[in-house]
């Protein structure tokens, strides 16, 4: 199978045939962060996979860092339109969180590099890696966290769900696209089959039905949302 982080096509131009249209330039660039880390990216190196000449990034970018951030907002960015767009058309905030979090998870299959690289800036502790995460939590993830929590509070006050720690539901969502980012354990694991295309929507699916369905209140179950909360972290 395709690695699905190249869904958008990467593309590899001959050095006589133009520079590489900027879409795909993005994407081989977030695919070589993502795969190599930061510190094992070098512009020659992206030069040399994208088949351009060795000044192309350089003049359309200027240094290394600016490609991460230029690559970060291509693919993150894509990924907060999708999530802007997935409970646009919903009123009721539980099928408005059920929706969010297909698309979320959807994305992520499609767009696995999105979680290699957060993971691999997660877990550097370099002063320039804390600064690419700072990056990284103030323009993407809080914003996608933020979503989460102000759905999750009203059905709270509604009494729908449990109340539950917000680094419980963040992980569990966030977690869900771990399976296509790391693909060689889940083929070595399970199959081939698991990564399919056309298996990421049921995926997805019954990722958000898990999470919904483990967090409803059960009417006539006595238990308050405090209760819950105080009996996990105790």
């Amino acid at each position: 199978m395709t690695d699905t982080s190249n869904a958008r096509p990467r593309g590899r131009p001959r050095k006589d045939s133009g520079p590489a249209p900027t879409p795909d330039v993005l994407a081989a660039a977030l695919h070589a962060f993502a795969s190599h880390g930061y510190q094992g990216v070098s512009v020659r190196t992206l030069n040399r996979e994208l088949g351009v000449s060795h000044n192309l990034l350089h003049q359309r970018f200027g240094s290394k860092e600016a490609i991460w951030y230029a690559a970060v907002d291509w693919g993150f960015g894509g990924l907060l339109e999708e999530l802007a767009l997935a409970d646009a058309d919903l009123a009721d905030p539980l099928e408005r969180l059920r929706a969010f979090i297909r698309a979320f998870v959807t994305f992520s299959a499609r767009h696995p590099d999105l979680a290699r690289v957060a993971n691999a800036e997660g877990s550097a502790e370099d002063s320039g890696a804390m600064e690419r995460l700072d990056y990284l939590l103030r323009h993407y993830v809080r914003p996608s966290m933020e979503r989460i929590a102000s759905l999750y509070r009203e059905l709270v006050v509604t009494g729908q769900v449990r109340e539950v720690p917000p680094e419980t539901l963040y992980y569990l969502i966030t977690s869900a696209g771990l399976m296509y980012s790391n693909h060689a354990m889940t083929r070595a694991l399970f199959s081939e089959a698991s990564l399919a295309e056309d298996r990421i929507k049921s995926y997805a699916d019954s990722i958000a039905t898990v999470i919904l369905d483990g967090v409803a209140r059960r009417p006539g179950s006595g238990e308050s949302s405090t209760q819950v909360t105080r009996g996990r972290s105790d």
